[in-house]
């Protein structure tokens, strides 16, 4: 019975998001995937511009998917703050493997 009753209480306290909201967060990933292929087909893009730009792309899709997909946006700040926090560590150790390993030197691509 308190189970019920506390079930209850999280579902008047916190508001998720509609089904009208889930449709229009799937047609901006399927656009933001569509333009982030597009782009690789576009020729003499400077390699530092399209790399900044796909990284840019591939956030915002990241942060959509998380944000509404599994409910991070409406759950709990310790839950964001323990998801967060070690995305940006693991961010961090990945950078810094990148620069120690010189993967930062970006090639010309080639013009098709």
């Amino acid at each position: 019975m308190a189970e019920s009753h506390a079930v209850a209480e999280h579902a008047e306290g916190e508001e998720h998001a509609s089904v009208k909201t889930y449709f229009n967060v799937a047609i901006a990933l399927a656009i933001l995937t569509a333009v982030e292929v597009a782009t690789l087909y576009i020729p003499g893009i400077p390699n530092p511009l399209l790399v900044t730009g796909l990284l840019i792309m591939s956030a915002v899709k990241f942060f959509l998917v998380v944000g509404f997909f599994m409910h991070l946006k409406y759950d709990n700040p310790i839950m964001r703050a323990l998801f967060v926090g070690p995305l940006a560590i693991a961010i961090a150790i990945i950078l810094a493997l990148m620069a120690l390993f010189s993967a930062f030197i970006l090639l010309p691509r080639p013009v098709l």
